[in-house]
């Protein structure tokens, strides 16, 4: 774990050591001409430097801008099973136990404890270059591993005798700082922070009908020929959707949660053919061009998914020697795109190496799309604000059926391309009857 956090950090390492070896330094001499116990001083500052380092410095960030948001976990167990909890509690542990053994004092190193942790977090998702976000459940672990690291060492000194400041000793000056701290806190959170309230943040153990559930869904696709090798649910974070992950015995797959309707695998990921894709019954020989996959494919979509195949139309796109994906796709007679979807990656032994279904009944009741093709693209592009060095240029719109608030609706999808292939424009969705824009993100198909 440690080696994927700091593979290719040879330089942060570097001057993140160089750093905290200084603030240890000065310290040790500061305290050493104005104090006492100038190693736990010294130790102490080294604890602070190395938080700092970690949480501020250490790449991995979402961005160049902040983000501004901060989660809000309202599941307070979860962080004490997860990784990322416990070492954000052992992170503070050190500050507490060595910010009593410096001063003494119980009461300003349980108030520091939280304060940094408080600034850490707003620093995070409030500085450009960090974008590491906010999170309740990061600044939970991290104050009870000071309030931890405090408590221990306090109660381990006065047992032992030796010399303590009473355990309210400087609760005025505290509270003071504390309020300098708070007040200001206050402030930036009602005016630059927006909280994001969610019920989990982690992956979770599955229960028993998320574990059906993802068990039936590999066996429908595959029989037994992949194992099922661990389950995890993948709560819905900021609006994102719930599933179900599911890694394989060669290979992974993913299952929407709680609607189980959307399932993609991936058997093998490379040119080179592996047991681990999955032999079609009945499919004798390798497939040489486009008509064979199609034949081995649809062999197996009418036997696993035979909904997918009635008055669809079906694509095939060559993958080079990744071999063919096969492509189901339904319109109704309005020639509006339906939610349905089936691909499947036939390789080039003939045997399934990727898979998408997306098990969605056809709406009945879609709204007739009165808005013409120009006319929306003319909307979408207007919808969209680019800087001035960018050149937009449109694409063909295409009508598509797409659930918002509960409802199924008729859109035209309009596509953009930008001079800039480091800038991308997601698709702007304009709904066909109103002609209002939204951006909404488009269904998941296998990369062609």
């Amino acid at each position: 774990m440690f080696s994927a956090i700091f593979k290719e950090q040879t330089a942060f390492i570097v001057v993140a050591s160089l750093a905290v070896l200084l603030v240890a330094a000065a310290g040790y001499f500061l305290a050493h001409r104005h104090a006492e116990r100038a190693w736990s001083w010294a130790i102490l500052g080294a604890a602070v430097a190395a938080e700092v380092a970690l949480t501020l410095f250490l790449s991995g960030g979402r961005g160049n801008s902040s983000t501004g948001k901060c989660v809000v976990n309202h599941d307070f167990a979860e962080p004490f099973a997860t990784t990322q909890g416990i070492l954000n509690l052992a992170l503070f542990v050190p500050i507490g136990i060595f910010g009593v053994l410096a001063s003494r004092r119980l009461l300003p190193v349980l108030a520091g404890g939280i304060a940094l942790t408080v600034a850490t977090e707003f620093l995070q998702t409030l500085l450009p270059g960090v974008s590491r976000g906010c999170d309740s459940s990061d600044l939970q672990m991290n104050a009870l591993g000071a309030v931890t690291g405090a408590l221990a060492t306090y109660g381990i000194l006065r047992a032992s005798g030796r010399a303590v400041k009473p355990a309210g000793a400087a609760a005025k000056p505290t509270a003071l700082g504390g309020l300098a701290v708070l007040l200001p806190a206050a402030v930036v959170w009602n005016l630059w922070i927006t909280p994001v309230h969610v019920d989990a943040t982690s992956l979770q153990g599955p229960d028993d009908a998320q574990r059906t559930a993802a068990e039936k869904a590999v066996s429908r696709a595959f029989d037994d020929h992949q194992e099922v090798v661990k389950i995890q649910f993948s709560p819905g974070v900021a609006g994102g959707p719930e599933a179900l992950l599911i890694a394989l015995e060669s290979g992974s797959a993913r299952l929407s949660w709680p609607d189980t309707s959307r399932f993609t695998a991936t058997l093998e990921a490379s040119n080179r053919t592996t047991n681990g894709s999955f032999p079609i019954e009945g499919a004798k020989r390798k497939p040489g061009n486009e008509q064979d996959a199609e034949e081995i494919a649809r062999r197996y979509a009418e036997r696993r998914y035979p909904w997918a195949t009635p008055d669809a139309k079906v694509q095939v796109n060559p993958m080079g020697e990744l071999g063919w994906i096969v492509s189901w796709r339904r319109l109704n007679s309005d020639g509006v795109l339906l939610p349905m979807r089936l691909d499947v990656q036939i390789n080039t032994e003939g045997r399934v190496s990727q898979l998408l279904v997306n098990d969605i009944k056809d709406p009945k009741s879609l709204p007739a799309p009165t808005l013409s093709e120009k006319k929306a693209s003319s909307i979408a592009r207007k919808s969209v604000h680019v800087p001035k060095e960018i050149v937009l240029t449109a694409q063909r719109c295409a009508l598509r059926a797409t659930k918002r608030n509960g409802n199924w609706r008729t859109d035209w999808v309009c596509p953009f391309q930008t001079n800039d292939p480091d800038f991308m424009v997601a698709p702007i969705h304009v709904d066909a009857v109103t002609g209002k824009a939204h951006k909404t993100q488009g269904p998941q198909e296998l990369q062609r």
